[in-house]
């Protein structure tokens, strides 16, 4: 008996691979964003500072520092209590409150500010602001006098604020890295090929190989099934379909390692799965397998 030789079958370009390279791209920017921003949060808890000198209000909070000059300065005043807070955008973590925020007694506001208790408010014609200066009388002076003075936030040292964010920030930055390293919506679609071999099919994927043995498959055949599938886990972007899906009309426990949607063959197991691939001469891709299951 002559062996047979490797055939390999390689599926059709997704339509749509374009798109996932810009959602990858998309994703990719928002998470580095994300970094950034809690990056800032970390270093707004460790060097917040407010600096006046005869012209202007100096706040230095994370990789910036906001300049108010003080000819703009309409009010200084401090709020009684503060109830109804809802922060917009920024940190909120204990001793740490930065952003856009909005309060009952101050209306929207933008705090750079640790402990609201000691809460000075600045109004100037565009805008409030907040500030929690650790004596904020001396601060109030020295802002209505102009006289150069610095003041460290109330609370002192952040660390404590900053190490709450330290897990925040080692996600946001795993789960970039993460994606860069596997790059599965790109390679996917590059990699995948299925590979006919003397005793099974190999599905290669560019990661851990799926191996089905010709003695494992009851039946093969190309079909369209009715409906879409769900994803129950991997990949599911425009025609990548890659991971496990539930999909009635295709099969039970089906698995899916396709680059289109329709028509798909369809390998029914003999341990009640279903492999879904889309080589792109999938007749005789069928007719190959159904040779060498004898």
């Amino acid at each position: 008996m002559i062996a047979m030789m490797n055939e390999t079958f390689y599926p059709p370009r997704p339509a749509r691979s374009q798109g996932l390279k810009g959602i990858s791209f998309v994703t990719l920017a928002g998470l580095a964003l994300a970094v950034l921003a809690l990056a800032s949060s970390m270093l707004s808890a460790l060097n917040m500072r407010y600096e006046v000198t005869p012209e202007a209000l100096r706040i230095r909070s994370g990789f910036s520092t906001r300049e108010i000059p003080l000819d703009e300065v309409t009010g200084v005043w401090r709020p009684e209590a503060l109830t109804g807070g809802v922060r917009k955008f920024g940190t909120s973590v204990p001793n740490l409150r930065t952003g856009r925020w909005r309060f009952n007694e101050t209306g929207d506001i933008t705090l750079y500010a640790t402990r609201l208790e000691t809460l000075v408010v600045v109004d100037t014609a565009d805008g409030r602001y907040g500030v929690t200066p650790e004596n904020p009388d001396a601060f109030t002076d020295a802002l209505r006098s102009r006289l150069p003075a610095g003041f460290s936030p109330a609370g002192g040292s952040g660390t404590a604020a900053a190490s709450m964010l330290i897990p925040l920030l080692l996600v946001a930055v795993a789960v970039p890295t993460t994606l860069y390293a596997v790059g599965l919506p790109s390679r996917f679609p590059q990699t995948l090929r299925y590979e006919l071999g003397p005793d099974g099919l190999t599905i290669r994927t560019g990661f851990r190989p799926v191996q089905v043995r010709y003695a494992d498959v009851e039946r093969v055949e190309v079909a369209s099934p009715k409906g879409y599938p769900i994803r129950i886990y991997g990949t599911a972007v425009g025609s990548l379909l890659w991971g496990k899906f539930r999909w009635p009309d295709a099969g039970p426990n089906l698995y899916l390692y396709c680059t289109r949607m329709k028509p798909l063959v369809l390998l029914r197991l003999r341990d009640d799965r279903t492999i879904g691939i889309t080589p792109e001469e999938d007749e005789r891709f069928v007719a190959e397998l159904r040779k060498r299951m004898g």
